[in-house]
Order: C-alpha cells, then sequence, then structure tokens
C-alpha cells in the first residue's frame, strides 16, 4: 500500500478548491508501477516509522488536497499545525514532491534531526528529489526488485518516478525482511481520538495479506460501524461511523482481533483508510 497524491477533484494537476473535495487527491492505495526510477530510503528505521505515519495522516485528512498552483500552501498549515497533518484545520493544497517533501522536512522538525530539517526544501520536486534526498542520509536503490514491485520495500520507503512523481509506501514488502506491520494509535477506554496529542503509544501489529483479492474488494456496511485505527473494539479508537450502505474497498490487507480471533479488514470509507470489522461486512 502506498500514500498518493495525484490529481486535484477534476483529475487536473492546478485550479481546484483547496482541499480534498474526492477523498482521492491524496489517499492511499495500492502499489504500482509508474513506473518508478529509484527508492529512496532513509537507513533510520525510526525516521521511515514516522515517514509513513505523517503520511497516513495527511492521506487520512480531506483539508489536504492536490493543486500544483497553491503546492506550498500544505507546508505553511504544517508549520501552524506541529508538523503534524492530522492537525490541520484549514484547507490547502500540495502536488505529489511538495507533499513528500514536507512530510519528510516535518519528520526533521519532529525528531529534532538537522539535516532533515535543512538538506529537505519544501520546494523540493521530483527533478531534484534525488540528490537532495541523498545530500540528506537516503539511500538510493536502483535495482529491479525494488522498482518494479513493492516485495522489498520497506514502510516509509519513497518511490520516485524523476520525471513526473513520487509517492511513500506504507507497507513492509513479503520479501523485506520486515514483518508486514503497521502503526495503530491506541486510546484507553476506547475513547475518540485526541488530534492534538502526538505523543500518544503506539503498537506494532501484524497485518496480512490474502492473496486473490488484492484487486479492489466492494463491501456494504450492513450496520452503523466504526472504521478504527486498529483491529480491536477495546484498544483502538475510532476514525469515522459508517453508515448503513456505506461502500468500503478491500485490497486483500486484513489484521487478527488478538481478543476474539475474528478477522478485521484494512479497508478505505470515503477518503479514510482504517480497520472495519468483517462481521458487520457484506461483499458486493
Amino acid at each position: 500500500m502506498i500514500s498518493n497524491c495525484g490529481r486535484d477533484e477534476n483529475r487536473n494537476f492546478s485550479g481546484g478548491k483547496a482541499g480534498d473535495q474526492t477523498g482521492q487527491e491524496w489517499h492511499i492505495r495500492t502499489w504500482y508501477n509508474s513506473p518508478w526510477d529509484c527508492v529512496l530510503r532513509h537507513p533510520d528505521k525510526k525516521v521511515r516509522e514516522l515517514i509513513a505515519e505523517l503520511s497516513e495522516e495527511a492521506a487520512n485528512n480531506n483539508k489536504i488536497g492536490y493543486d500544483q498552483s497553491q503546492r506550498l500552501t500544505f507546508w505553511q498549515q504544517l508549520t501552524k499545525s506541529k508538523y503534524r497533518p492530522k492537525n490541520i484545520k484549514t484547507a490547502c493544497e500540495t502536488d505529489c514532491s511538495g507533499g513528500v517533501c514536507a512530510v519528510v522536512k516535518a519528520v526533521g522538525f519532529l525528531l529534532n534531526n538537522e539535516t532533515l530539517k535543512t538538506k529537505i526544501s519544501e520546494t523540493g520536486w521530483t527533478g531534484v528529489m534525488k540528490n537532495m534526498f541523498r545530500s540528506a542520509g537516503f539511500q538510493i536503490l536502483t535495482a529491479s526488485k525494488y522498482r518494479n514491485s513493492d516485495k522489498y520495500l520497506l514502510r516509509g520507503d519513497i518511490l520516485l518516478n524523476e520525471k513526473s512523481h513520487t509517492a511513500i509506501n506504507i507497507t513492509n514488502g513479503v520479501n523485506s525482511g520486515e514483518p508486514n506491520s503497521a502503526t495503530n494509535k491506541v486510546t484507553p477506554n476506547n475513547t475518540t481520538v485526541n488530534n492534538t496529542d502526538t505523543s500518544s503509544t503506539k503498537i506494532q501489529s501484524a497485518l496480512y495479506f490474502e492473496k486473490g483479492n488484492g484487486g479492489g474488494v466492494r463491501y456494504n456496511v450492513i450496520t452503523d460501524l466504526y472504521l478504527r485505527y486498529g483491529a480491536n473494539v477495546n484498544k483502538y479508537a475510532p476514525i469515522m461511523v459508517m453508515k448503513p450502505g456505506d461502500v468500503c474497498i478491500w485490497y486483500g490487507y486484513y489484521n487478527i482481533d488478538p481478543d476474539t480471533g475474528r478477522k478485521w479488514l484494512y479497508v478505505s470509507c470515503k477518503g479514510k483508510v482504517g480497520y472495519a470489522s468483517e462481521k458487520y461486512l457484506k461483499k458486493i
């Protein structure tokens, strides 16, 4: 899965309304071959994890949309929001490279990493990203196994086509040597998420993939149902309430509730991405 910022609500590169009008301007989707010229990988797992986490926050916040002509407004709002995309309340815009560069620069501020803060520019674009990220300590991976498949990618890797596009990988590949995991926010007693809290406890949990169901299976919601940050009703806070008749799209990833053994599907719904109990979903 990747966090991908592509085009505006009119499928254009500029001219749209500020913010994500469709839930698809910046969203989480399955990996695809752009084709990619290389993968940019930071050697520090902590840096990679936070890159992935912030990119997920941006994809899940519909105040952040796509528009090349207003691409720096995302960074402006990010600096006002303690460098957390989830905290942005004012509609703003970016593009693929502006979004990736802003996320990585924000990681520098959150981790007090001077190299990322000073070497990564929010004005960067795809044609300069390889050299810029190399100067900030990123490895440049050009082997075909990294460019042509998601199997060897790590969570927090950056995919780059130098002429046209960039995106952030958010799941570990099956041959990456790392468990396919996702970071989930834990909120005690099933309370709602405090969107201004940047220090909440987080855990790592296994994320599985069911072969043969990775093409975007559609489900109807059959009752009022929380879309949650993780696969457990008592441990993970809700992202939103889904209503009967709402459509979810499942790309094959799921998790197992450690208390009940029930399968929870990792789905997208109305531009948000999270976990929903399979028990309350009906395949279309």
